[in-house]
């Protein structure tokens, strides 16, 4: 297993991997057919793209991105279907967190989800993720739900 950082090799799949998940649990909204269209978007400005590559596949991605507030999200995480159940989402969001403290000197990060999707809410809940907002969310329509974790 290996782990890359801002890789343009794994940008197509971090797009793929992320709209497959949209679309099975919730609708595709303007941003996310940016992030469709413009990958590495999410790669440029001291954001980043991880990829953990199993036997040459990307088996999960996630990105790390600055908002407009100068806060950094836990964005875009999806861990392929042929990959799930082996740890994958904990190993990249560890990875994450880890850059996020040791490369960028962050105390905290935050997530923003939908309780739709239980599984990643559990992983997060287990990872030390505090719960701040429940109920809509003024930015994304399908948001119900926004974590921190102090790194």
């Amino acid at each position: 297993m290996e782990i890359r950082r801002n890789d343009p090799r794994d940008f197509r799949a971090f797009a793929k991997l992320n709209i497959a998940w949209i679309k099975e649990l919730h609708h595709v909204e303007a941003s996310d057919q940016y992030m469709y269209d413009h990958p590495e978007s999410y790669a440029q400005n001291g954001n980043s793209i991880f990829a953990v590559i199993i036997d040459d596949q990307v088996a999960g991605v996630c990105a790390l991105k600055k908002d407009d507030e100068d806060e950094w999200e836990l964005t875009k995480m999806a861990v392929d279907e042929r990959y799930r159940g082996r740890g994958i989402g904990k190993i990249i969001m560890d990875k994450v967190e880890d850059y996020a403290r040791k490369e960028l000197g962050l105390s905290r990060i935050y997530l923003i989800s939908n309780t739709v999707n239980a599984a990643a809410i559990r992983l997060y809940k287990r990872c030390g993720w505090s719960v701040t907002h429940e109920g809509p969310h003024p930015r994304y329509a399908r948001a119900d739900i926004a974590m921190e974790k102090y790194l």
